[in-house]
């Protein structure tokens, strides 16, 4: 059985689309004098463009015993009762593959990201020094207070860690119980790999995408569902096309088929088909490329966000990006790197930004190059990646091991 320290329970395995899930997939080799492992829920083919990595334990529903088998035909709230609120049927196949695998791992750190449902289970189940630990990729709490208490105690974490302290506050605001340590680990970006574009570059990226070359590209990267607020930019697509008709608006991303059908009859209804293009989704291989193939970025998320790997990488390239005002966007990144729209859906808020920057080359470049510097500073992996492996070391001596 492989060795591992440091094990991170990612329903997502690695390989899948994601960006969290990437990230986690990316840390196992960042790090690599310290021993880790995924434990990921996959129940397809292996993905062809995917390499097997003996790191990553994909758990399915091959090998459930009889007596697991007949619980997932017990009716939901009866699951819901006996496995703190874990109740649907992928999530608690993979519970069961999660406390099997560990058993035979015995990690001395456990990193849930996001399953904080899972704490109480496996304070339960593990029998051996370990520290469970808590990351949290976005916001936790949305149910009221009485209710989410008994359910989603944090108390059998030893440490939670948040991206921001928006996200920290957000949840110590609405949870009494509250009680682990708190560390703040930003998101992480590699610099490289997410870079602006070189002069001779942009050309080619567009043609290889098949975008018009005399347009000025505005971007919105993620997944297709309606709280990332896409439909906010098109209702005002009409308003920027008659202050820039060469705009052209690239839409990227796979996500919620009524929704999809929705933008699509929006977008026909609008009349503006010509200039806005339903992409679908780009392979993880491809997305710095889209980044580089464009002019400015949009993110009208309508929902606080942890830490928007999206909004993240395409600073990173050195995009201009105008983003919804959410406070831990704000508390994030500097004024003069990011345009930030505090109306986020009221019709039109995002027209005035948007032509603003595509009618002036030099705002552009100069935010640009503020957003990527803001980046190089605080979110490189230069910066971070010595910060999280203190973390990690310091999570395995706390919990006897090497560290």
């Amino acid at each position: 059985m492989l060795r591992a320290e440091v094990v991170h329970l990612t329903f997502k395995p690695p390989f899948s689309p994601g960006s969290y899930n990437r990230w986690i997939g990316k840390l196992l080799d960042y790090l690599p004098d310290i021993p880790q492992a995924a434990i990921s829920y996959w129940n397809a083919p292996f993905p062809a463009n995917a390499q097997p990595d003996e790191r990553v334990f994909l758990i399915n529903e091959q090998g459930l015993s009889l007596s697991q088998r007949a619980t997932l035909l017990l009716p939901e709230r009866v699951r819901n009762r006996w496995f703190n609120g874990v109740a649907r049927r992928e999530n608690l196949v993979y519970l069961w593959g999660v406390l099997e695998t560990l058993a035979q791992l015995r990690p001395p750190v456990v990193i849930c990201h996001d399953n904080y449902k899972f704490g109480a289970v496996l304070r339960q189940h593990i029998d051996w020094p370990c520290r469970l630990v808590l990351i949290q990729h976005g916001l936790s709490y949305h149910l009221p207070t009485a209710t989410a208490l008994p359910l989603y105690s944090l108390k059998s974490f030893d440490v939670v860690c948040v991206m921001t302290r928006t996200s920290y506050r957000f949840d110590r605001n609405r949870m009494a119980a509250y009680e682990s340590l708190v560390e703040i680990l930003p998101s992480m970006i590699d610099a490289r790999q997410f870079r602006p574009v070189l002069d001779d570059e942009k050309a080619a990226l567009r043609a290889q995408w098949q975008l018009p070359p005399e347009k000025r590209i505005v971007l919105s990267l993620s997944r297709l569902v309606g709280q990332k607020g896409v439909h906010v930019v098109l209702e005002s697509w009409p308003e920027i096309l008659r202050a820039c008709p060469d705009a052209f608006f690239w839409i990227v991303g796979e996500g919620d088929a009524s929704y999809k059908r929705y933008l699509q009859s929006l977008i026909n209804t609008l009349g503006i088909s010509d200039s806005v293009r339903l992409q679908g989704a780009a392979a993880p291989e491809l997305t710095a490329g889209c980044y580089r193939a464009a002019d400015l970025f949009v993110f009208p998320t309508l929902v606080s966000e942890g830490f928007s790997f999206a909004l993240l990488e395409a600073m990173a390239s050195g995009l201009p990006c105008v983003s919804s005002h959410q406070d831990s966007i704000a508390e994030s990144y500097p004024p003069d790197s990011i345009r930030l729209v505090r109306d986020v859906n009221i019709r039109g808020e995002f027209a005035a930004p948007i032509v603003e920057l595509l009618r002036d080359n030099q705002a552009r470049a100069n935010q640009g190059r503020a957003a990527r510097a803001c980046v190089e500073q605080h979110y490189s992996l230069e910066t971070l990646l010595p910060q999280v492996a203190q973390f990690f070391r310091r999570q395995i001596k706390l919990a006897g091991g090497v560290g």
